[in-house]
C-alpha cells in the first residue's frame, strides 16, 4: 500500500470512529455476530449501540440463548413442579343464577388475552416465566435483537442490526387436548437495507414430557420463515399442538399429559453466512381427559388444555352487589382464613389453611374418594349439632370451611383446623354451585391445589388520636401507624371513626425524619375513601370538629 493510500486509508477510519461507525470490538463480541434477548431496562441502550454498528456485548447481555431438551418425567415429579411454583393467577367467575329450580351456575366464558397490548401490559409479561392470567391463556413478550458482521478490518468491526418485539399468545381450552400459540412481530427496525432480504424463522419447540404422544405438531400450521420485508407486511403467525390421550390408568386415572414448549427464532443472512438462534422461555401446558369436569345442569367439559405453573385463587368477590349472594357464605371463609382462633370449635392454636400467600386447599373429587369425603360430612354435621344444637335453625344450613371436597376438611385435614357457622340456605346453596361449577371451569382436578380469597373489607390500621394537637405539636394528635400489607385486590383506602365523635375531620401526615413532615390526606372523615398510600410513619393531625375529645380511626383495604 502506498503512503498516500496508507494515510487516507488513516483520516477514514479515524473519522469512522469519532462518527460511532466503527467500534472496536469489545471482550464479549466475535466476528460472528450474535443473537440477543434484550432486557426491558436495557433495551435503549441495545438500541443505540445497534444504530451505531456497535457490538452488544459490552452490555453483558447474554446471548445465542438455547434451550435444552430434558426428556421424559414422572407424573409425581411433574405434579410436585407444578405446585412448587410462585406464580398465581386470580379466576374470575359470573355470580350464579336463582331460577325455579333453584342455584344454577353462569355459562362457561373463557377470559382470554387478547390482544399484544393486553399482553404487554402485564409487568410479568417480559420475566422468566411469563404472564399467566389464567389456566387457559399465556403471553411472552421480549425484544429481540440480531448483529450481523458486515466487514471487520484490524480487529475492527461494523454491524448491521435487526431488532423486534416478540409477542407470543397461548390459549389452552376447556373441551379439547389441543393448545394453540399466536406469535407477532412489532417496531422492526433494521439498521442496513440489506437485511430486509435476510429470512427470520419461528419454530415453537415442542417436548413431551410424560407420555410419547403429549406434543403433536398440526401439520397446517408448520413453523413460518419470511424475510424480514415479508415479516413487516405479515407480522403474525400461528403453530397448533395436541395431545394423544394415554390409556387410562390407576396412577393416572385422568389420562395426564404434559408438554413443554418455547418458541426458535433463527434468522438467516445468506450473502454475509449468517445465521444465529435464540429461544425463548418455556412453559408448561397439561393437558387431560377428566370425564367429572361437569356443572350442573348440563355443562360437560372432558378434555382440556392448561398453562399448568401457576396456583389458582378461588377468588370470591362479596362486595360486588350482583354477588350479594355469596355474601354469609364469603364472610365465613374469610374470617376463618383471618381469625381462626374466633372460629368454632375452640382450639388452641388452630390454623385454618387456604389464604393466598398461606398453605393451599388441594381438591378431593368426591366419587374417587367418597369414604373420605363422607367422614367429613359426618363429622362437620356432628360438630354443629353439638356447637349450634340450641339455636333456631330455621332457614340455615351448616357451612363448613375448608370445603369437603378438599383434603383439608373437617375430617382429612387429622385435626380441628376447620370451622363451621349456621349460614342461610339460600347462601350456602348458591356458595356450593358455584365453588362446583369452579372446579369445571378451571379444570381443578383431583389433586390440584388452590387457594381462596374474599374480596371484602380488610381492616389494615387502627389508631387513637386525641381532640386536637398533642402537647408542644402544631399538628400531631396521634402516634405514628401503619398502613401497609394491602390486599391485591384493593383499590382504595376507607376511613372510620368507630369510637369518639362521629363528626370529626382530620388530616394524615408522614413523619419524615430531619425533614419537614408532608401532609398525605386531607380533610378526612367517617367513611371518606381515598387512595391507597402505604407507610410505617403515617399519623393524624389537625383534627377538627371534636370538642376536644379523642376519637379511634380505623383503616380498611376495600375493593
Amino acid at each position: 500500500m502506498s503512503r498516500l493510500h496508507k494515510r487516507c486509508f488513516t483520516i477514514v477510519l479515524v473519522m469512522l470512529l469519532t462518527l460511532g461507525i466503527y467500534a472496536p470490538v469489545q471482550a464479549q463480541a466475535t466476528s460472528a455476530g450474535g443473537g440477543y434477548w434484550v432486557p426491558d431496562d436495557k433495551i435503549k441502550q441495545a438500541t443505540e449501540l445497534m444504530k451505531q454498528g456497535k457490538s452488544l456485548g459490552e452490555l453483558e447481555i447474554k446471548q445465542d440463548q438455547v434451550q435444552q431438551k430434558e426428556g421424559i418425567q414422572t407424573l409425581d415429579e411433574l405434579m410436585e413442579a407444578d405446585q412448587q411454583s410462585k406464580a398465581t393467577y386470580r379466576a374470575n367467575l359470573a355470580p350464579p343464577i336463582k331460577t325455579a329450580v333453584g342455584w344454577v351456575p353462569p355459562e362457561f366464558d373463557y377470559d382470554h388475552i387478547l390482544t399484544v397490548d393486553e399482553c404487554r401490559g402485564s409487568p410479568d409479561s417480559s420475566s422468566e416465566t411469563g404472564y399467566i392470567k389464567n389456566r387457559y391463556s399465556f403471553c411472552w413478550s421480549h425484544v429481540a435483537t440480531y448483529q450481523v458482521p458486515v466487514k471487520c478490518i484490524g480487529g475492527i468491526c461494523i454491524n448491521a442490526g435487526v431488532q423486534f418485539q416478540f409477542t407470543e399468545i397461548g390459549y389452552g381450552s376447556n373441551q379439547s387436548r389441543n393448545m394453540r400459540i399466536y406469535y407477532t412481530l412489532d417496531d422492526i427496525i433494521v439498521t442496513d437495507p440489506a437485511l430486509n432480504g435476510a429470512k427470520l424463522k419461528i419454530d415453537m419447540v415442542c417436548e413431551s414430557k410424560l407420555n410419547a404422544g403429549d406434543c403433536k405438531e398440526d401439520p397446517g400450521y408448520p413453523p413460518t420463515e419470511r424475510t424480514i420485508a415479508h415479516w413487516k407486511n405479515t407480522n403474525f403467525d400461528t403453530e397448533i399442538f395436541t395431545s394423544e390421550a394415554p390409556p387410562a390408568t390407576d396412577s393416572n386415572p385422568d389420562q395426564l399429559g404434559y408438554m413443554e414448549f418455547w418458541p426458535k427464532l433463527t434468522l438467516t443472512h445468506s450473502a454475509r453466512k449468517y445465521k444465529k438462534s435464540i429461544d425463548g422461555i418455556k412453559q408448561t401446558v397439561r393437558y387431560d381427559s377428566a370425564k367429572y369436569m361437569f356443572a350442573f345442569p348440563n355443562q360437560y367439559f372432558r378434555q382440556g388444555a392448561v398453562f399448568s405453573k401457576a396456583t389458582p385463587v378461588f377468588n370470591v368477590p362479596i362486595t360486588k352487589p350482583e354477588f350479594k349472594m355469596l355474601t354469609e357464605a364469603g364472610q365465613h371463609w374469610k374470617e376463618a382464613m383471618d381469625h381462626p382462633e374466633q372460629t368454632k370449635p375452640q382450639m388452641v392454636g388452630k390454623n385454618i389453611p387456604g389464604a393466598v400467600g398461606d398453605s393451599t386447599l388441594t381438591r378431593m373429587y368426591t366419587k374417587r374418594h367418597q369414604d373420605e369425603y363422607n367422614l367429613n360430612r359426618n363429622k362437620t354435621r356432628r360438630i354443629c349439632d353439638r356447637e349450634f344444637g340450641d339455636e333456631d335453625r330455621t332457614g340455615k344450613q351448616c357451612d363448613e370451611y375448608p370445603f369437603a371436597s378438599t383434603w383439608e376438611g373437617s375430617s382429612t385435614n387429622g385435626s380441628d383446623n376447620f370451622s363451621v357457622r349456621m349460614i342461610s340456605a339460600d347462601s350456602n346453596g348458591a356458595a356450593g354451585t358455584w365453588l362446583g361449577a369452579w372446579y369445571a371451569y378451571d379444570r381443578i382436578l383431583d389433586g390440584d391445589a388452590f387457594n381462596v380469597e374474599v374480596e371484602a373489607p380488610e381492616k389494615i390500621a387502627t389508631i387513637r388520636s386525641e381532640g386536637q394537637p398533642q402537647d408542644g405539636q402544631d399538628n400531631r394528635s396521634s402516634d405514628n401507624f401503619t398502613i401497609g400489607n394491602i390486599p391485591p385486590y384493593a383499590t382504595k383506602l376507607q376511613w372510620k371513626i368507630v369510637d369518639g365523635p362521629k363528626e370529626a375531620k382530620f388530616d394524615v401526615m408522614k413523619d419524615i425524619s430531619f425533614g419537614i413532615d408532608e401532609t398525605i390526606f386531607y380533610d378526612l372523615t367517617d367513611g371518606t375513601e381515598s387512595e391507597i398510600k402505604t407507610s410505617e410513619d403515617f399519623y393524624i393531625a389537625r383534627p377538627k370538629n371534636t370538642d376536644g375529645e379523642s376519637f379511634t380511626v380505623e383503616v380498611y383495604a376495600i375493593p
